[in-house]
């Protein structure tokens, strides 16, 4: 299985009015440089079995723009990617969900799933930067440190490799 763990992109600092944190939106930059941190990822030729978000708004938009620039299936909400999930739980239903598989979340989880699927341990993570992409492949079924960091990569230079295609 290849596993893209990606940062939603830039969203806005306060939710419109009566909707919290869950209804933030991306900014207008955000949706902007994430077009071109996925025609980057498109050099990559990544071919997306699934992709999977967090139901926060902000996640949700980040995978539509994946979804809108790569071939591939429609993004599907994860209840167990939105904030304070259970990161064990989430790599054992990653288990059966496709061979390539993109999930959008958010920060410190993206990165605490990073270090448990490679470690074994979340610890402190290893933090993603808004927009940015990881991939992690496992031989067989996703499990604490059986994942292989393939690359991880900025959105600042995912943004270059769209450049130079």
């Amino acid at each position: 299985m290849q596993l893209y763990l990606v940062r939603h992109a830039e969203a806005e600092d306060a939710a419109p009015k009566g909707g919290g944190d869950a209804a933030r939106r991306l900014t207008p930059d955000g949706r902007r440089e994430f077009s071109r941190v996925v025609s980057g990822l498109r050099g990559l030729e990544p071919e997306l079995t699934r992709i999977l978000t967090s139901p926060l708004v902000r996640a949700r938009e980040t995978g539509e723009i994946l979804h809108e620039q790569l071939p591939g299936p429609p993004p599907e909400d994860w209840v167990l990617l939105a904030p304070g999930g259970s990161l064990e739980r989430l790599l054992l239903q990653l288990r059966g969900a496709g061979e390539a598989v993109a999930i959008v979340g958010h920060e410190p989880g993206l990165g605490r799933l990073l270090s448990l699927a490679v470690a074994g341990r979340a610890g402190d993570g290893t933090p993603l930067r808004k927009g940015a992409i990881a991939r992690v492949d496992f031989d067989a079924t996703p499990k604490p440190g059986a994942g292989r960091l393939v690359w991880m990569m900025t959105p600042k230079l995912l943004r270059r490799l769209g450049r130079a295609s």
